[in-house]
């Protein structure tokens, strides 16, 4: 079955069950690097806001044979009444820049997977990557939600990219606080977290003593962190606090690597690696570049090798 036949009768078939006050779409979605997704989307009439329900990974069940369509249907009723919001929200606020202004913030993507979404988005380039922003909003039932500006919200704004950068600055730093660990600090938490809090700290402790320093920069979240790079003063003071220049690996949108230059890393060795982390552990919308960068501690800035 065709991947668009496949979800319209999904579509077809929810919308059967859900009623007449319901209103069931199919639309697809633009992601990161130029992924394109079919969500679905199930909207009350009483609500201005709903989930969207990828379909993809169904398609890919469906076709494969580990999912008939009956199930897909039930699974995708089943996330949508598990996610749904009994509410509208109020997005009239979003109209006026000065209500918005405190949650702008920025992120970093690849700006040649990017290319057609650039077009439409206000950006700022920063090496092979672009700068782009996104308002955050924080509603009670919804948590913490991103919606990324478009062209047209500077035009009803009347507001130009740099201003809306150096909101971003002050606002990104704020709201998404940086954090470095080492990569031994890294995996440690992740092994406690795979054997439920039931770890020997003593027993792992001397597998890492002797590798080489390597750090994790991210946000708290751990989403989107790869922007940390960008926070005033950072990279600089962390070049102060291990006394030397440094790599930058870039692992993911959500976080980075930092290696020392002390320690002699051939840096097409670091290509390699980037290549092959990116080509193998990183899904496709979460890769952020294949370049590998460098902090100058002498000149102050960052550099593409």
């Amino acid at each position: 079955m065709e991947f668009t036949n496949f979800t319209t009768l999904v579509r077809e078939e929810v919308e059967r069950r859900t009623g007449d006050s319901y209103h069931v779409r199919l639309n697809d979605v633009r992601k990161n690097n130029g992924i394109v997704l079919r969500g679905l989307t199930v909207m009350q009439d009483d609500s201005n806001i709903s989930p969207t329900i990828y379909l993809n990974n169904y398609y890919e069940e469906y076709i494969n044979g580990r999912a008939t369509l009956v199930n897909v249907v039930n699974d995708v009723m089943d996330t949508y009444h598990r996610n749904k919001v009994n509410q509208s929200v109020d997005m009239r606020y979003f109209l006026n820049y000065e209500s918005v202004k405190r949650s702008v913030v920025y992120k970093l993507i690849n700006t040649e997977k990017n290319k057609e979404l650039l077009e439409d988005i206000p950006h700022i380039e920063f090496l092979d990557l672009s700068i782009v922003f996104q308002c955050m909003v924080a509603q009670e039932e919804l948590g913490t939600a991103s919606i990324l500006i478009h062209n047209v919200h500077l035009k009803l704004w009347d507001v130009s990219v740099e201003k809306l950068y150096q909101a971003a600055k002050e606002n990104t730093q704020r709201i998404q606080e940086y954090e470095i660990k080492s990569m031994a600090d890294v995996l440690h938490e992740i092994m406690e977290a795979e054997n439920s809090g039931e770890f020997d700290d003593d027993n792992c402790t001397p597998e890492f003593s002797d590798s080489v320093p390597m750090y994790v920069l991210s946000n708290k979240s751990r989403v989107e962190g790869a922007a940390c790079m960008l926070y005033p003063n950072l990279v600089r003071d962390f070049a102060e606090a291990i006394g030397s220049s440094f790599y930058i690996i870039p692992s993911s949108i959500h976080e980075l690597l930092l290696l020392p230059a002390e320690h002699d890393a051939e840096s097409r060795e670091i290509k390699s690696m980037i290549r092959e982390i990116n080509d193998t552990q990183v899904s496709t919308e979460e890769i952020l570049s294949y370049s590998l960068y460098f902090y100058d501690r002498e000149e102050g800035k960052i550099v593409r090798l």
